[in-house]
């Protein structure tokens, strides 16, 4: 019985692994799109590299997501919207938008 037990949760468990990995490059693709909106509305220093690597992650990320243009640009306004409700206090140098922010281009840069 114990063994039964085992079995059916390591079954449920690899039956969510798809979604969990899907949760994951959601949340990945809402960071890059934050370090987008925060680069402009907060005019942190952005080189033209690291906004093409934005990009392309980003479009990397939608792609595996199958999401379709119109789903990306609801995310994105989402991410927008969550920005905007953080405000003034987002664009602080020492917040935790620009630790995010910094983290992403790290992230990017490697």
């Amino acid at each position: 019985m114990k063994r039964l037990r085992a079995i059916a949760a390591c079954a449920s468990l690899l039956l969510a692994l798809p979604a969990m990995a899907q949760d994951a490059e959601r949340a990945e693709l809402m960071q890059l799109y934050l370090a987008s909106v925060v680069a402009d509305r907060c005019e942190f220093p952005l080189s033209e590299l690291d906004a093409d690597s934005i990009q392309r992650a980003s479009i990397a990320l939608q792609k595996k997501l199958k999401l379709s243009d119109q789903a990306a640009d609801d995310l994105f306004t989402e991410v927008e919207l969550g920005f905007e409700k953080k405000l003034p206090d987002a664009c602080k140098k020492d917040g935790e938008f620009a630790k995010g922010y910094e983290q992403v281009l790290e992230r990017l840069r490697k």
